[in-house]
């Protein structure tokens, strides 16, 4: 996946997210929001505009991939995600 595609994949996402996020009496609605929230931050994190906390977000969910093996430390999923997870996929080169 290119960066591109990575953010229209956000865009998307935000699409579908926001008119389930308007309920938040509900534990779908709260979700949609949590999602939502993520998937703008991801948006923002692409195009350099993210918020403090936007970026601790993203920074957390970095740091997590790295922790798990997704990619080295220093590598950013979302400035590159096509070297993301690139060892796990199968069509990726050995």
């Amino acid at each position: 996946m290119t960066q591109v595609e990575l953010e229209a994949f956000a865009r998307e996402q935000i699409d579908l997210l926001k008119p389930k996020a308007i309920n938040t009496d509900r534990a779908s609605g709260q979700r949609a929001k949590a999602k939502l929230l993520f998937f703008e931050a991801l948006l923002a994190a692409c195009s350099h505009t993210q918020t403090q906390e936007q970026f601790g977000l993203m920074d957390a969910v970095n740091d997590t991939f790295q922790k798990i093996g997704a990619f080295g430390p220093g590598e950013v999923f979302f400035n590159q995600p096509e070297k993301c997870c690139s060892a796990y996929r199968s069509d990726s080169p050995a």
